[in-house]
């Protein structure tokens, strides 16, 4: 039957409300995930190169770039194809070379993900992947929750990757017991932060401005910066620790991976 002329049957808009849900949805998640992919292989296509090598993409290039560049290039900065960091090339290189990441059974937890990183061994047939954050974004967060009270029992992992995250807490010391808590006995996990090894931790807790942060501490977010001590920290939650120091890196992989000196890597070991 008809509708009487000036009737609205409500289906139209409906539908066009449907729709318009639909296409929001798919954009905050597959669809604007693989808007970003996109993007990132064309980025990689035009810095295509065989100067540099990204070790956690693989792909050779002319240059790494800053943040948002789609010129300029650079000797240490964001891989273009699948942007990580120095600090990140310079972890999974160590993970590689220096743990069994690649070649034994696992379950890791990833603490505050970052995605070119996580991507090395979140999809690995070895890899039992657990991702942790306060937010959601992204498919390699798949825990909600904080690094100061993990929703996991004790002796859940068998390894644990913490990369550039204690700066941020202020209660550092409750997050590291916290990575050693939910380690496995002889298990081990991999631990960096802005460090400057020539000198010892400083932190004032009275300095709450983020534009004092940023001067006391480098990053307005920050609310330390690590000194040679730092393993005293950690070795007071109970880890045994190895450092791996970045200024030991050799100069050719420094200048072929874009690594930096200043990264310095804390190898912690929770005993049988």
């Amino acid at each position: 039957m008809k509708a009487p002329a000036g009737t609205h049957t409500g289906a139209p808009e409906a539908s066009a409300g449907t729709m318009k849900n639909t296409l929001v949805d798919l954009l905050r998640t597959d669809g604007l995930d693989r808007v970003k992919g996109a993007l990132r292989v064309a980025r990689g296509l035009f810095f295509a190169g065989r100067r540099y090598e990204c070790p956690c993409c693989g792909w050779r290039l002319r240059g790494f770039v800053d943040r948002l560049d789609l010129v300029a290039t650079n000797s240490d900065g964001y891989c273009p194809r699948c942007n990580a960091k120095a600090r990140h090339r310079r972890v999974w290189l160590y993970l590689r070379d220096h743990t069994n990441v690649t070649n034994a059974q696992l379950r890791l937890l990833d603490i505050a993900p970052w995605r070119a990183l996580s991507e090395c061994y979140q999809y690995r047939a070895n890899i039992d992947y657990a991702g942790l954050d306060l937010h959601a974004h992204g498919p390699h967060v798949t825990r909600i929750g904080d690094i100061t009270a993990m929703p996991y029992e004790a002796d859940t992992f068998d390894a644990v990757v913490c990369i550039h995250v204690l700066e941020h807490i202020e209660a550092d010391r409750l997050a590291i017991f916290e990575i050693y808590r939910v380690l496995k006995p002889g298990g081990w996990a991999v631990i960096a932060v802005p460090i400057r090894m020539d000198q010892p931790t400083y932190e004032d807790p009275s300095i709450t401005d983020p534009a004092e942060r940023k001067i006391a501490f480098g990053e307005r977010n920050h609310v330390r910066y690590y000194g040679a001590d730092f393993a005293d920290r950690l070795e007071a939650a109970g880890f045994r620790v190895k450092i791996d120091l970045g200024s030991d890196l050799p100069d050719e992989t420094c200048r072929r991976h874009g690594l930096r000196k200043s990264e310095t890597i804390f190898h912690c070991i929770k005993p049988d």
